[in-house]
């Protein structure tokens, strides 16, 4: 009776701290709302298909590492979350997966930018995965966020993969992981801590906006704060939502391996030091719109091993596929210096290759008006990259006014001598125009460029020339999503429906 007693006792033990495997199958709305407090460490959901029209999704509990709670279709992608939907995923180690969110209904009153996204998550530890996000509906918020609790706390380790987010018509990010609730530009204020969070093979086309409207991802909010996110293995396709592919905000993220394919915009660095890409595909195959690489502000970067490819440039930021911003340094257009560009590969740009005083003129005023130091990018250093035949009537470089010891070369092998500026070593011309050579070892294990929770496989590949391909929609995405939702991503028109629906959203807008 004692040994029985004991066993019950250790079984109690053991399953409080790893959870019991129970599954709950659900039909409905109803049946999720009111099953979902019943979730416990190893506790799946398993929803079976149909509509869960006007799902208000609130999960309070925890799992555990090794025993999560689980909520996800029965059949991924015939689970359809529509209408007046709210998921918030306030406990820790919660999976969401499998779900379509599409025929929204939300309240517009109660949504809003830089707020609580359609999918929140509070929690740390807690992945959404496989899920498609189709032109909700009409309420601006993101899509999914990493959201601020109300004690100032902020959820790390976080996961968003193998979802797609196509033909988003409302203003904010798709997606914006947070660690505060707004930039804190105080002087002396204490910075946030990392966020450590992973968005990988998620699938992004959305439709180009007025103004400042909000791109595919945010990460954080000012340069004093951490990020040390890793965004890897995405295929952006006519992600035009504004300007800004992605707008980088806070320190330490590392962007690697994504294919950026017909975007109206850049990849930027936009606050934040010691930031890094590396293996990016840069990429234009027509010449519909005009399209970007990166934009570049701050300090510390390292890019290295991209590839940039382009049949158009963006005319407004100065035609070129990698910017480097002028400024006053630490400022909110911050200087770009102290940076290393190595083993890139530039194949024909129909621009610059490189700008190094892009928006100058707006620049100055600005440091002008704030009574700033302004400042041309110092302290460059380019490595062993090659450069293709530029077309177009450009330069391979825009520099007219950079100190002659701004930029170091090393060893760049270049397809032209057309290089719009006097360089007198460190570029070789090849006549013809062969650019195969040696890579550069720009990273070594305890190196600078370290950052804390991103893999040493990542910065290894900086060592040598991208030798990868772009990745195609089938490499991406839910695999049960077997194409494209909508018309965007393949022609960059709405259909005639889901454009009057955008022109309603902009209206209201303006």
């Amino acid at each position: 009776m004692v040994n029985k007693q004991i066993c019950l006792l250790l079984l109690l033990v053991f399953t409080g701290i790893t959870g019991i495997a129970q599954t709950i199958e659900v039909s409905n709305t109803a049946e999720l709302e009111s099953k979902i407090g019943e979730a416990r460490p190893g506790t799946t959901f398993c929803l079976n298909s149909g509509e869960y029209k006007d799902i208000q999704l609130v999960v309070e509990n925890s799992g555990t590492k090794d025993a999560p709670i689980t909520i996800k279709a029965k059949q991924p992608g015939k689970v359809i979350f529509c209408g007046d939907v709210k998921v918030e995923l306030k406990g820790d180690h919660i999976t969401l997966s499998g779900i379509y969110f599409r025929d929204g209904a939300r309240d517009e009153k109660e949504w809003r930018s830089h707020g609580p996204g359609l999918v929140a998550m509070y929690g740390s530890h807690n992945r959404v995965t496989q899920c498609a996000f189709h032109c909700f509906d009409t309420a601006n918020s993101a899509y999914v966020t990493t959201s601020v609790r109300e004690d100032g706390t902020f959820p790390t380790h976080c996961r968003i993969d193998h979802c797609s987010f196509t033909e988003k018509i409302t203003f904010d990010q798709v997606i914006n992981l947070n660690n505060t609730p707004k930039a804190d530009k105080t002087p002396g204020a204490k910075a946030a801590g990392p966020m450590y969070h992973r968005i990988d093979h998620c699938f992004f086309a959305n439709p180009k906006k007025p103004g400042n409207a909000g791109g595919g991802i945010r990460i954080g909010y000012w340069r004093k704060d951490d990020g040390r996110c890793l965004v890897d293995s995405n295929l952006f396709m006519r992600q035009d939502s504004e300007p800004e592919i992605i707008t980088s905000k806070s320190r330490e993220n590392v962007y690697y391996a994504n294919t950026f394919l017909n975007c109206r915009g850049t990849l930027n660095f936009r606050h934040g030091d010691k930031q890094v890409a590396i293996n990016n595909f840069f990429i234009g195959d027509d010449t519909k719109y005009e399209y970007g690489g990166m934009f570049v502000w701050g300090s510390g970067h390292l890019i290295a091993a991209n590839y940039f490819e382009l049949p158009t440039t963006i005319k407004s930021r100065g035609n070129a596929a990698l910017y480097l911003n002028p400024g006053a340094r630490a400022s909110e257009h911050a200087l770009a210096f102290n940076i290393s560009i190595c083993n890139n590969t530039f194949g024909p740009v129909n621009g610059h290759a490189i700008h190094f005083q892009p928006l100058a003129e707006r620049r100055m005023e600005t440091c002008s008006a704030k009574k700033l130091k302004f400042e041309y990018p110092s302290d460059i250093r380019l490595y062993n990259n090659t450069f293709a035949k530029i077309t177009g009537e450009y330069t391979l470089f825009k520099n007219d006014d950079l100190a002659k010891d701004a930029l170091v070369w090393h060893e760049n092998i270049s397809a032209t001598k057309n290089f719009g500026m006097s360089v007198r070593r460190g570029i070789q011309v090849s006549k013809r125009g062969k650019l195969k050579k040696q890579s550069y070892e720009v990273y070594k294990k305890g190196s600078a460029f370290d950052i804390p929770g991103i893999p040493e496989y990542v910065f290894m590949k900086a060592n040598a020339f991208l030798d990868a391909k772009p990745l195609t929609f089938e490499e991406v995405g839910p695999e049960w999503l077997t194409e494209i939702p909508g018309t965007y991503a393949q022609t960059g028109k709405l259909s005639k429906d889901v454009q009057k629906r955008f022109k309603g959203v902009i209206s209201k807008r303006k």
